[in-house]
């Protein structure tokens, strides 16, 4: 019975996207070229709590591109898992809080990503620290030297949620502004101190996309 209300669980929140991804109003802001038609396959870099409508916006403009996103092994990550199926995208398992517990979704996950596939991940899931980049992300970009591109959402009206995330669920018509921010290459060979500066590099990058006045202000 638990499968089945987490199915059922995916799928309401699959019609939930549908619904009000139809009323919302877009400015979109592509300074990494996503929507150049000669590009390969990206990882995108996104905040757990801004996660709603990525599932349905990637189904409505690059449904041309395969994707695959990461989703922790809990209830919830199912339900994430199912949200996706839905809209055509598929899911690994795994952390990117603790690499090194999911291996096997990292290399999944690489041979995805040299496949060409958009990989799609919340740098500061499953668990927090809220807006702190944990390792898997940058791991994967080095391993592939696949390009990591921030994706910053704002959204007019919102109901945020008293969760570890502060979670957003975008109101109807509301207006949603959406950056497609510089991608960032991470080199193969790095030391330690190196790697710990890409990763503070794009926490920093994220972290100030987080306010629409920064956004705003950087155009």
């Amino acid at each position: 019975m638990a499968k089945i209300r987490i199915k059922s669980a995916g799928k309401i929140i699959a019609w939930i996207m549908r619904a009000i991804g139809m009323t919302l109003r877009w400015e979109v802001r592509d300074d990494a070229g996503v929507f150049d038609s000669s590009r390969k396959g990206w990882i995108w870099s996104f905040w757990h709590n801004r996660m709603f409508l990525i599932p349905w916006l990637h189904h409505e403009w690059f449904a041309n591109v395969p994707g695959t996103i990461l989703t922790s092994p809990s209830g919830d990550g199912q339900i994430i898992a199912d949200v996706c199926q839905s809209f055509g995208i598929e899911a690994e398992r795994g952390s990117s809080s603790k690499p090194e517990k999911g291996m096997s979704a990292l290399i999944a996950l690489a041979a995805k990503a040299r496949e060409g596939y958009e990989i799609g991940i919340t740098p500061d899931g499953p668990r927090g620290p809220l807006h702190r980049v944990q390792p898997g992300i940058v791991k994967l970009a080095q391993l592939t030297g696949v390009p990591i591109v921030p994706v910053h959402l704002h959204y007019s009206r919102a109901i945020q949620f008293r969760t570890w995330d502060e979670f957003l669920l975008p109101l109807p018509f509301c207006k949603v502004t959406l950056v497609f921010d510089k991608p960032h290459h991470i080199p193969r060979r790095m030391t330690e101190e190196g790697f710990e500066q890409k990763r503070l590099a794009l926490e920093e990058v994220m972290r100030f996309g987080t306010t629409l006045e920064n956004l705003q202000a950087a155009r």
